[in-house]
């Protein structure tokens, strides 16, 4: 069932208000979690102006943790900051996906082939249990999220921290274009397939057929993208 924006913010009101929010870090915190599961539910649309001061009055907050959420969600790529028009949804766009996703397959790849050789019993458990619960998903945010989760397991198998920092950036700059894969039944069940197939070959220690699944993983996902924005 879908509700008014106007609900769906107070509602977050509400949430906020039970977390018991106590200073402007944790305000900041919680504002930012707020806005962007809207801006990723697109119950914000691309191309919203995000008027700060009504906003920080339906959440109940004051407009600094407002300001530094939006700032957050800027640097995510959710939110355009325009000097003269303010904090705008950002609209998906060919050119930056293509430059996302060109980094991404470049490093996931290098993490997946050092998964692959160093995995363990214990990290091969972890994957697995992280691949159980992305099958029990139930719709698309949730989807989003245990996807994060599968794909982070494995590259952290590689022990390489300063190239798993890389990927998360790149992947929370990617959460706007993966949000338009999970809308669709199809898009996700594609997916799913590969996740298992890179599971399997992760599972044999098979370092070069893991790289190439997670390279033609990411760019079908980006042929799925450019479809979408290109409508």
């Amino acid at each position: 069932m879908s509700f008014p924006l106007s609900e769906r913010l107070d509602q977050a009101r509400v949430r906020l208000a039970e977390d018991h929010v106590i200073d402007r870090t944790s305000a900041t915190d919680a504002a930012a979690r707020e806005l962007r599961a809207l801006i990723l539910s697109r119950e914000l649309p691309p191309g919203a102006l995000l008027h700060q001061s009504q906003l920080a009055k339906q959440l109940g907050l004051s407009r600094t943790p407002l300001r530094e959420a939006l700032q957050r969600l800027s640097a995510e790529g959710l939110v355009r900051l325009d000097p003269h028009k303010g904090a705008v949804v950002a609209r998906p766009t060919i050119a930056e996906v293509d430059e996302i996703y060109e980094l991404q397959i470049m490093l996931e790849a290098a993490a997946a082939r050092s998964a692959a050789a160093n995995s363990s019993i214990e990290g091969l458990a972890r994957v697995e249990e992280a691949l159980m619960h992305h099958y029990k998903s139930s719709d698309g945010t949730a989807w989003v999220e245990s996807n994060i989760t599968f794909h982070t397991s494995i590259y952290q198998l590689a022990n390489r921290p300063l190239l798993l920092e890389i990927i998360a950036m790149l992947r929370n700059r990617a959460a706007l274009y993966v949000n338009l894969l999970a809308r669709s039944d199809e898009g996700r069940a594609r997916a799913d397939r590969e996740h298992q197939q890179m599971y399997e070959a992760l599972k044999r220690k098979d370092a070069n057929r893991l790289e190439r699944l997670v390279r033609q993983h990411l760019q079908r996902t980006l042929n799925w993208c450019h479809t979408v924005i290109e409508g």
